[in-house]
């Protein structure tokens, strides 16, 4: 009889156990962070919505931790740094391997790197990213052979790397999509459409793709081979790619979606009262990007007057509802030294103290540029992204270059991957733009107005702003560091106005009061290994 009790009793907790791992297995997290992204190889992404899907598919030898505490190991167990500071040799975890099995090895992350800064890649980070190992920047420009990068294996799961100078960012770097692993064998067998099925999208991260349905969702489990499978409370997450905010809002209403970065801004005061809305810091910049190699804007004149005829405090008070700030520099406030000093002490590059005297000097510099009140200027044509405020901040910015400079701007409205690859392409000539901070340095920012930059989609250039932003990155002093970077900010973005700071981000979005467990950071990482409902 004890026998058979304890029989019954291993079924039913058996049976117990079963049904509450079905019930974990089935919980879906239905989240929105975007529509259908450009891509999910982590060497060719550049946008936002794709890093956040490849941090979840893919790891680095360091990460973002899951609770908010910054940066730690990732697929590494350890790393040594040199004396010198230039010399970083980083120990793989023995049990980290691919989705698929095989064990993740030194020669991955050679491939990788080396696939980065490789010309034929055509990654857009390969300069700003590739800049920081020996030789990445002159092999992505073609001055030198991929062989030559500062990248050894020393055995299977140990590789040394060799940077040009100290960085003390640079486990940040590491941490960063642009340098987690890829397969060699699964790239070369299957072209740039490796990225976009289960059966080849093999990864390291915590989770893999069940399905990919394009333009309506991306859905991941946890990977059973990920070392720390079992550290994952989110146990299903189904990214719908939305487009419209109102139906994003909808969805959400209707039950069939928990989390959410994107709103009808004319809905801000109900989702406020209805406690759906959540806002935090964030370290990023939305400004209008301007095609500097494309006539009329070729012409500082014309660039300085697009740029003082508009009114943030305007934009910002009436089209976000406060949301977002006010921009009057291309770095904003929050990038702070080890020493404390903040990047936002310097003086602004752009006055803003006067918005009736910017408008009377807007007009002089077109008229001096031979557009009196607008006479003779083109049609031109600002391309924007639909979601959230981008439109109705186009709307808002056509009307102010009516009114204060006489000419007619025509809003042309772009699915997101699409509009993404024409103004990377530099197809636009006046474009919707944003960019949050990668890492806690104003370079990451300003970076984007090098020469060598493949993110630069101003196409600005600009010899004496390369030799400030290279200067600032050779000295160890810190608030000298940060005196050049301002130099070379004053330059391109104050002196030749390369482009339109609007706003400084705030993270925003709306969720579902059930939603628990989603971690954020300033610079823009959605991670949802913990999320519960």
């Amino acid at each position: 009889m004890k026998k058979l009790f304890a029989l019954v009793l291993a079924l039913a907790l058996a049976l117990s156990l079963a049904v509450v791992a079905s019930a974990e297995e089935v919980q879906t997290i239905n989240a929105c962070i975007g529509s259908q992204p450009e891509t999910l190889d982590p060497q060719l992404n550049s946008a936002s919505d794709g890093s956040n899907y490849i941090k979840h598919l893919f790891e680095g030898l360091m990460k973002y931790d899951w609770n908010g505490e910054g940066i730690v190991l990732g697929a590494a167990e350890s790393y040594e740094v040199s004396d010198d500071g230039l010399v970083y040799t980083f120990h793989i975890r023995p049990e980290a391997k691919w989705s698929d099995g095989q064990d993740l090895t030194a020669e991955d992350f050679e491939y990788t790197m080396k696939r980065l800064v490789d010309p034929a890649t055509a990654a857009p980070y390969a300069g700003d990213m590739g800049k920081y190992l020996l030789n990445g920047l002159e092999i992505s420009t073609g001055e030198k052979p991929v062989d030559e990068l500062g990248v050894k294996v020393i055995d299977s799961k140990t590789i040394e790397l060799t940077l040009v100078q100290p960085c003390a960012w640079f486990l940040e770097i590491m941490a960063f999509p642009t340098y987690y692993p890829v397969r060699k064998d699964i790239v070369e067998a299957n072209g740039d459409a490796w990225a976009t099925s289960p059966e080849t999208l093999i990864g390291n991260g915590p989770y893999t793709l069940e399905s990919y349905t394009m333009d309506e969702e991306i859905v991941m489990v946890p990977n059973q081979n990920y070392y720390d499978v079992d550290k994952l409370a989110c146990k299903r997450i189904c990214w719908k790619l939305i487009t419209d905010p109102n139906a994003k809002l909808a969805a959400m209403r209707a039950g069939e979606l928990d989390w959410c970065d994107d709103y009808p801004t004319e809905e801000l005061a109900s989702l406020q009262a209805e406690g759906l809305f959540h806002t935090s810091p964030q370290l990023g910049t939305y400004y209008v990007n301007i095609n500097n190699t494309k006539e009329p804007f070729t012409d500082a004149r014309v660039r300085k007057a697009f740029q003082l005829a508009i009114d943030p405090y305007y934009l910002s008070e009436t089209v976000t509802q406060g949301t977002y700030l006010p921009a009057t520099d291309f770095v904003g406030n929050g990038f702070v030294a080890d020493d404390g000093s903040d990047f936002g002490d310097f003086d602004t590059v752009i006055d803003r103290s006067d918005y009736e005297a910017n408008i009377k000097k807007a007009q002089e510099l077109m008229a001096e540029a031979g557009y009196p009140n607008g006479e003779g200027f083109p049609t031109v044509e600002y391309c924007t992204n639909v979601s959230g405020v981008h439109l109705p901040t186009a709307e808002a910015l056509q009307a102010m270059w009516k009114d204060n400079l006489g000419v007619n701007v025509e809003i042309a409205q772009m699915e997101w991957n699409v509009f993404l690859a024409a103004r990377r392409n530099g197809e636009h000539t006046l474009a919707r733009d944003g960019w949050v901070a990668d890492y806690g340095d104003p370079s990451n920012l300003l970076d984007l107005f090098t020469s060598y930059s493949g993110n630069n989609s101003t196409f600005y250039s600009n010899p004496d702003f390369d030799k400030l932003m290279e200067q600032a990155a050779a000295t160890t002093d810190l608030h000298e560091h940060f005196a050049l970077m301002h130099e070379a900010e004053k330059l391109a973005v104050g002196d030749e106005a390369c482009c339109i700071p609007v706003y400084y981000y705030a993270t925003t979005w709306i969720c579902v009061p059930e939603i628990n467990g989603v971690t954020q950071y300033p610079t823009g990482e959605k991670l949802f290994m913990n999320a519960t409902k």
